[in-house]
């Protein structure tokens, strides 16, 4: 398959602004950096058949670097272009989180207070868990089983069901037991982010779309990143593609099915731009959009009663990279699409690299440190 690729950079609008000779020193300061980069993300591509990525990279208080390789649409073979918009799956559920933070600040939820304070009809196994353990995957919510996914189970498969409450998404998991006590252990589930999108709506009054643009998406001028609505059509959106299975040699690519993300917007049903996300990112790498106790609570794993290892702080996978420093991370996984996002916030660097396969079985994480640690150099 041979791919095309289209290429834009963007440098901080600070540079921008002292003249184009000075944008121009920049670029070429960073041009060893960002063949680096390139490199990874062509091996990346080498090591499953994306038809697409796109990735962005944030430094220095601006965007970097980004570039979009391959095609948007295999069966068009248009070249992909940095602006499109991708599946974020996973990373979704960074903006929620960011989202709760926003909220928490303008004192419309409270991390530590039980969740039926703002849904009192909840079952009560959930009416005790804060939103700080379901940001933190310690809300004993169970994640996905293959009932989920079984076309002949009422309703059919989640993905295709239509939802027209939040109590229709809350259904499919809500009377199903916990796998632990909230607060015991860390049982990663994107159903607890749906919890939390019920519970954000019912706090704020108002749906979740409406949430996530008035605490993040306006505040940032995040035009791209928005809920995945099943039959809308929306500019620059990249195809979805899945390879055939079984995998043989020259490997098969077809376009998904249609799907309904609808009822997983806060844990895996947004779309957006790799450089979105990355500015997204830059708003998390100092005090302003959130506060410096909002950061540190992002980035500071809350442990479990447990003290299981897996580590989540309010929304972010926190550990250290292999060179000890403080990490933040998300990857993502849905059909039709494999994304990651990282920051090393005592560094100011973020990374997003987004891409339009699904059902691959290849780790991004392990690129995305290498991008940054390019540009880190």
């Amino acid at each position: 398959m041979n791919l095309t690729r289209r290429s834009l950079f963007a440098v901080p609008a600070a540079l921008t602004l002292a003249g184009p000779g000075l944008a121009r020193a920049q670029a070429q300061a960073q041009a060893p950096a960002t063949e680096q980069a390139r490199a990874v993300v062509r091996a990346y591509m080498a090591a499953a058949p994306f038809p697409a990525a796109s990735v962005a990279v944030w430094h220095g208080g601006g965007l970097v670097w980004t570039e979009a390789f391959g095609v948007a649409d295999l069966e068009t073979g248009v070249p992909a272009t940095t602006e499109d918009r991708f599946r974020l799956a996973s990373v979704s559920k960074v903006l929620t989180a960011a989202a709760v933070m926003r909220l928490v600040a303008r004192r419309v939820v409270d991390l530590d207070a039980p969740i039926s304070r703002y849904r009192p009809s909840l079952p009560s196994p959930h009416r005790e868990t804060s939103l700080r353990q379901l940001v933190s995957h310690q809300g004993g919510v169970r994640h996905y089983i293959p009932r989920d996914f079984d076309p002949a189970a009422p309703g059919g498969s989640i993905d295709t069901r239509t939802y027209l409450t939040t109590d229709d998404k809350l259904a499919i998991f809500i009377n199903d037991p916990l796998v632990s006590p909230p607060g015991e252990a860390v049982n990663y589930s994107t159903f607890g982010y749906v919890l939390i999108g019920a519970v954000l709506e019912a706090a704020a009054g108002r749906p979740f779309p409406d949430i996530l643009a008035e605490t993040v998406t306006a505040p940032l001028a995040l035009s791209s990143i928005e809920p995945e609505v099943r039959g809308v059509i929306r500019p620059g959106r990249v195809g979805d593609y899945q390879p055939v299975y079984p995998i043989k040699a020259q490997v098969e690519i077809v376009r998904c099915p249609p799907i309904n993300p609808a009822y997983k917007w806060a844990g895996g049903g947004l779309l957006g731009s790799a450089p979105d996300v990355a500015r997204f990112c830059g708003a998390l790498t100092q005090p302003g959009y959130l506060s410096a106790d909002g950061l540190s609570a992002l980035f500071t794993a809350n442990p479990s009663r447990s003290g299981a290892t897996g580590v989540f702080g309010v929304g972010w996978d926190v550990d250290r990279d292999p060179k000890g420093r403080r990490r933040g991370w998300h990857a993502g996984s849905i059909v039709g699409g494999r994304s990651i996002v990282m920051m090393l916030p005592d560094d100011g660097v973020a990374v997003a690299m987004l891409t339009n396969l699904g059902q691959v079985d290849v780790d991004p994480l392990v690129p995305a440190q290498r991008i940054a640690d390019a540009f880190l150099g």
